[in-house]
């Protein structure tokens, strides 16, 4: 069997890599950067232009949640803020700054709501340029400028969430704000950050996690700036890092008392800003007594570990060609420490048995993708869901080498901010994927060049079969009047 699995992926990868050379080929071919720069960009603005009113107008009236989100908009247009939607769960940052900009100029309707998003998703594209480019700000060659206009695009085109750039939910903005975070961080405005990131948590709840992630980062700044001794690399990208941090930490305990005050006073004084914000969340969870405004009975907190395998096999989708280069060593690290990977599988099988868990929405909403999915094959099929472990198991271990480039702990900083993302949610829903998605594209080593090329057609092709199953399968429900659409 192992024998019969290394020639296929043996031929496979032989594929890949004729392919790879084919691409590359076609990458060299000379273009003057600036003009297909700026072709590109207005390329992009006059598709999605087209395609936003394409998509309204087939659909001019609310699409699934829009029928929350826009009532409750036009009363904040008409200056009503006391009326409130219980079936709302998000605090109201979205529709505060859609009024604000809608309101004077007497455009508070759906069409005006929606062209919002799309702004938003031009937003996107500035950021993630902005973003790829600081992160690789000492290696421009000219491979890494197109890598930049690439990655931008591929991110930006990102098939769940540019999707939802054509109607009014609250995701655009939400990743507008996270975007604007972490570009801040990367230019070390830290008020800047801390206004971005309480705009983020007004948008959607959760961003909190995101903030979190860049708080910890900050602290992990300012502890690798005082070591005593040079950090190299390969020290920090292993848990000699956090060896090295606790080291640092009890050096400057072992100091005098004032010494140490001092320290503690820099470190607070320094993440000021970000620990106020994370004090006002926290009163408002004990205001509210709990994360989520509005109804509650959907957004039950749980323990749903099998989002991570979800989640992973979405990874595996959008980003394959990031996935593929990893499995040689993925046999190899197989064949070294089977045991070790037995049990591991073992106890994958033994969450999937215990832990798959279906919320109610999945079961009745046929308006998802995840609807199909389930009622057609994990639910029929009790095999299915364990058919599913391999890949599972290679796209964890692809995500794991495709970040180990980080420092340690932000590694362990990401892993935990993802499992506090998703665990507790019983809904498996594409849209939660979306960022931790993005921060693990964004936190990606450089990519070959043909992983961009293979990742944009992937990124195309999957956008027009969405666009097309949206705009031609079209069915109602008895108690709702206007058309209903399949979706993410």
């Amino acid at each position: 069997m192992n024998t019969i699995l290394s020639t296929l992926m043996r031929g496979v990868f032989w594929i890949i890599s004729k392919t790879t050379k084919c691409l590359e080929v076609l990458v060299h071919i000379e273009l003057n950067y600036d003009s297909f720069t700026k072709f590109l960009f207005f390329t992009f603005l006059a598709s999605t232009t087209l395609l936003f009113w394409y998509l309204n107008d087939i659909q001019p009236d609310y699409y699934i949640d829009e029928a929350f989100h826009v009532p409750q908009t036009l009363r904040y247009c008409a200056w009503n803020f006391t009326e409130w939607d219980p079936k709302i769960t998000t605090l109201p940052g979205l529709y505060f700054i859609t009024s604000a900009i809608l309101s004077p100029f007497n455009l508070c309707d759906i069409t005006y709501m929606r062209g919002i998003n799309v702004l938003g998703a031009f937003t996107n594209l500035y950021l993630f340029f902005n973003i790829i480019k600081e992160n690789w700000k000492s290696q421009m060659d000219w491979w890494n400028k197109w890598s930049i206009i690439g990655l931008m695009y591929n991110l930006t085109l990102f098939p769940p969430l540019y999707f939802w750039s054509f109607f009014y939910y609250t995701d655009v903005m939400s990743v507008n704000m996270v975007l604007l975070m972490f570009y801040l961080h990367q230019c070390k405005h830290t008020i800047m950050v801390a206004l971005a990131g309480l705009l983020a948590v007004l948008i959607r709840q959760t961003n909190i996690i995101w903030f979190s992630f860049f708080t910890i980062e900050r602290a992990l700044d300012i502890f690798d700036s005082r070591m005593k001794e040079p950090i190299s690399s390969e020290k920090l990208t292993t848990s000699l890092h956090f060896l090295l941090i606790w080291r640092q930490l009890m050096y400057e305990m072992r100091k005098d008392p004032l010494s140490f005050i001092k320290f503690v006073a820099q470190i607070c004084g320094s993440l000021f800003p970000y620990l106020m914000v994370c004090l006002m969340f926290i009163a408002f969870v004990a205001w509210n007594e709990g994360i989520v405004v509005g109804d509650r009975s959907a957004h039950v907190a749980t323990i749903h570990v099998c989002q991570i395998f979800y989640f992973s096999a979405f990874v595996s989708l959008f980003s394959w060609p990031y996935v593929i280069p990893h499995w040689q060593m993925c046999l190899r690290f197989l064949h070294q420490h089977w045991i070790f990977v037995s049990s591991a599988v073992a106890l994958m099988a033994a969450t999937i048995c215990s832990n798959t868990l279906v919320h109610p929405y999945i079961l009745a909403d046929n308006r998802h993708y995840s609807f199909y999915v389930w009622n057609r094959y994990m639910s029929r099929y009790a095999e299915f869901k364990y058919l599913l472990i391999p890949i599972y198991c290679a796209s964890l271990f692809a995500m794991s080498r495709n970040i180990a480039h980080l420092r340690f702990l932000t590694q362990i900083n990401y892993v935990i901010c993802v499992c506090v993302v998703l665990i507790p949610q019983l809904l498996v829903e594409p849209r939660y994927f979306i960022l931790p998605y993005i921060f693990y594209r964004l936190n990606m080593k450089r990519p070959e060049r043909w992983q961009i090329l293979c990742e944009s057609f992937t990124i195309h092709a999957i956008n027009f079969l969405h666009i097309t199953v949206f705009a031609t399968k079209v069915f109602y429900w008895k108690d709702q009047p206007y058309a209903q659409r399949i979706s993410w």
